[in-house]
């Protein structure tokens, strides 16, 4: 019995002095959590007007070319030096020759069937003057006279004759100039398809040329780049009132329509990068059916600098150029990085309580490196431009400069 009441005896004290510990223990410090703080980078949104520029590129071409072709047939007797292949000529210069003998015969006839016909002229209507001084001898009115008794028809057809021979010879020295090939104005031979010795015929093409005095680049737009430019409508030519736009492109300008929409064109020819100045004249009516975009037509003047006082860069026809065109201005635009906008239209700002907020903004245009918006901002936003892993409306955030002046306020 002894050796049974023991153990329990035992067991009984060691379970009170467990109760009586648990019972007297000091309560645990309950410490509310700390919250976490995310470091993030800012920028400060800041306002300002902005002029918006497009981009586009283009094939330079002229903006007026031709098709030479023969107006007489006849062997090419003489070729000028310049009629070759990249050749410069002015208006008028003669470029060829083609065998004048026969049309300086036929002038000779023409001219000479002329002096008949003046002739027989002057003979009938010396004869018309004697029979209406008969008729006047006779006592009678001239006004009574018949037609044949004045010679009036006779008069009248040496008349035509006069008449037909002065367009026969006229003709006929018109087809003699033809012979002669100049040019229709100043320009470059693009392309040579006859020589000397060669027999052409009417209507035989024989160089395809083109005016130097101005080239043209058709530059594709899309639908959102003609929102941020001011272009002419289709069929118009731009407007010629700002004075000072016409000044800058200069007095020819004035008299060509050029006093559009400016245009900076850069290639890099020769391992060198060159630009030159442009404007745009016209738009096409049309929208390309297979990229559906639309087509703005710039202008370059003198493009072989042949004209020009100061000596610029040769801007030869067939180069690709890229194109920055000058676009509108827009007021209060905020520029950010693309790292500031989520989801198309949301920036993350931070609050004064250094708190994130989403706000959602209307983005205006976006390019390579920027974003402008031009609305849900205001001056002074605090817009954080890091990345932000789990985003969450009023969570904690901090710079990197704020969280160190934090740490140190706490030592």
């Amino acid at each position: 019995m002894k050796r049974i009441i023991l153990p329990i005896l035992i067991v009984a004290g060691a379970s009170a002095i467990t109760a009586a510990l648990i019972m007297n223990r000091p309560s645990p410090v309950v410490n509310a959590p700390e919250e976490r703080i995310t470091l993030v980078e800012i920028q400060t949104a800041n306002a300002r007007d902005m002029q918006f520029s497009v981009s586009s590129q283009g094939t330079v071409e002229p903006r007026t070319q031709t098709t030479l072709a023969a107006e007489v047939s006849g062997r090419v007797m003489s070729v000028s030096e310049r009629f070759v292949v990249g050749g410069f000529f002015r208006e008028g210069d003669l470029l060829l020759s083609l065998d004048s003998a026969d049309y300086e015969v036929s002038v000779q006839q023409a001219r000479a069937n002329l002096l008949t016909a003046q002739a027989q002229m002057t003979q009938e209507q010396a004869q018309a003057d004697q029979a209406a001084r008969q008729w006047d001898s006779s006592g009678r009115a001239r006004a009574d006279a018949p037609p044949l008794a004045l010679r009036t028809p006779f008069l009248a057809e040496a008349n035509a004759r006069v008449l037909f021979a002065e367009a026969d010879r006229a003709r006929a020295e018109r087809q003699l100039e033809r012979t002669k090939i100049r040019a229709p104005y100043d320009g470059l031979i693009r392309e040579k398809m006859v020589d000397i010795g060669q027999y052409v015929g009417t209507g035989t093409q024989l160089a395809r040329t083109f005016a130097v005095d101005f080239a043209e680049v058709r530059l594709p737009l899309t639908d959102r780049d003609i929102a941020f430019l001011n272009l002419p409508r289709p069929g118009a030519l731009p407007s010629t009132a700002n004075a000072a736009t016409i000044s800058a492109w200069g007095a020819d300008a004035r008299a060509n329509g050029t006093s559009g929409t400016p245009v900076t064109l850069r290639a890099t020819v020769g391992g060198q990068a060159l630009q030159w100045e442009a404007r745009v004249v016209r738009t096409d009516g049309v929208i390309d059916s297979a990229t559906r975009v639309y087509y703005a037509v710039a202008q370059v003047r003198d493009p072989y600098s042949l004209r020009e006082a100061n000596v610029k860069p040769v801007l030869s026809i067939g180069s690709f150029v890229n194109a920055t065109l000058q676009g509108i201005t827009a007021h209060g635009v905020f520029t950010l990085p693309h790292s500031a906008v989520r989801n198309s239209d949301q920036v993350m700002i931070m609050d004064n309580e250094q708190r994130l907020r989403v706000r959602t903004v209307n983005v205006l245009r976006t390019d390579t490196n920027n974003v402008y918006v031009d609305g849900g901002l205001n001056n002074g936003d605090r817009v954080i431009i890091s990345p932000v892993p789990v985003p969450i409306e009023g969570m904690r955030i901090s710079t990197a400069d704020g969280f160190a002046m934090a740490a140190e306020s706490t030592l």
